[in-house]
């Protein structure tokens, strides 16, 4: 026998599981933001660099560290005691 507790709960469970299916079909929810009232600020975008940032090569590799080349040889095995 379910107590009315028990089918309280699996209402809201059901509930919920509809809503969150619901609301992720939509396509979009940025329009059901209430907290974002910040507005772009006019004017044209430009960029700050341009040429890219001085100083740093973007097609040059990773500088790696000075002991990436050591040996690291065979684990060490445990001896049992």
């Amino acid at each position: 026998m379910r107590t009315p507790s028990m089918l309280r709960g699996r209402i809201r469970i059901a509930f919920a599981l509809a809503l969150a299916f619901g609301v992720s079909g939509c396509e979009s929810l940025e329009k059901l933001n209430i907290f974002d009232t910040k507005k772009p600020l006019p004017g044209q975008r430009q960029q700050v660099f341009p040429g890219g940032v001085p100083g740093v090569e973007d097609k040059a590799p990773l500088v790696q560290p000075s002991n990436s080349n050591v040996s690291l040889g065979a684990a060490p095995t445990l001896k049992p005691e």
